[in-house]
């Protein structure tokens, strides 16, 4: 979702948003298989930030990105 949003590289938006979509499938069906994961992937979603932030950042050293979590939970049961 960083890549999606902050890279501009159009020609790998598709990509992006096809991988963005196959893992919020994935992450649901857990859920839907593990109901109490939920609050627990609340409670630690801003706090994983991190890993990801650190791999797209050494990918697209260009790219300023936010230090900070831009999305919430939310994002991840949005079509």
């Amino acid at each position: 979702m960083l890549k999606r949003q902050y890279v501009d590289s159009e020609p790998d938006y598709r990509g992006w948003e096809n991988t963005i979509d196959e893992q919020r499938e994935q992450i649901n069906l857990l859920l839907s298989e593990s109901p109490s994961l939920k609050p627990y992937l609340e409670s630690v979603f801003s706090d994983c930030y991190k890993y990801p932030l650190k791999k797209v950042s050494r990918n697209y050293p260009s790219v300023s990105f936010p230090q900070n979590c831009p999305f919430t939970s939310d994002i991840l049961y949005q079509d």
